[in-house]
């Protein structure tokens, strides 16, 4: 099944590859995800299918959750992180003094695209307010580096959100509509009275 979009374009607070004024005057890389507004609580779906690989907790970046997401473009797998996320045992004032901060899910689950399993949270020193900072990186531990190891994440959802099937009926109606051409028509000029063609 396609991949899909977290949250409405409408939320989206940063973008890709850009260097604000706040992260520029204090020696930041370039935004590495997408980041989409949301009150912390807020149940996040998941963005396509695939399997936690990894949970873990960054200074930074708070609680995160990488999972696994197949690129039917590209024939390939992609690592996808979820960060800042609550927890929910301490919500918001989580310092990462524990194993997990999920109560159900572990590495290995698999999870459905749209299946909401992780919550909008406001954890690690490089947030300013709750949202979702999402990545997708080349290696399951590429979140917690450089920008080069990952790619913008919003392009890949637009690439991935028309799966398989969707682009099997758009091939099926185009062979309708190849079936269904218009006959050429001749037409003939007559006389109005005797209805005689006119040459």
């Amino acid at each position: 099944m396609s991949w899909i979009l977290p949250f409405p374009d409408s939320r989206i607070t940063g973008h890709y590859g850009t260097l604000s004024d706040y992260r520029r005057s204090r020696g930041m890389q370039p935004h590495s995800g997408t980041d989409w507004a949301a009150k912390t609580g807020t149940l996040i779906p998941a963005i396509a299918s695939g399997t936690v690989r990894l949970i873990q907790w960054s200074r930074i970046l708070g609680w995160v959750v990488v999972q696994t997401a197949w690129d039917i473009n590209e024939n390939k797998t992609w690592f996808i992180a979820y960060c800042h996320l609550t927890c929910s045992i301490h919500g918001d004032k989580c310092k990462g003094d524990h194993e997990s901060p999920l109560t159900k899910t572990k590495v290995g689950d698999k999870v459905k695209v749209g299946q909401k399993y992780l919550r909008v949270g406001n954890t690690g020193s490089a947030t300013t307010g709750s949202h979702l900072h999402a990545t997708a990186s080349k290696t399951v531990k590429g979140v917690f580096g450089a920008t080069t190891s990952k790619v913008d994440l919003y392009k890949l959802i637009l690439a991935n959100a028309q799966g398989p099937e969707k682009k099997q009926t758009n091939t099926q109606t185009k062979t309708v509509v190849e079936k269904v051409k218009p006959v050429e028509t001749k037409i003939i000029y007559a006389c109005p009275h005797c209805k005689k063609e006119l040459k």
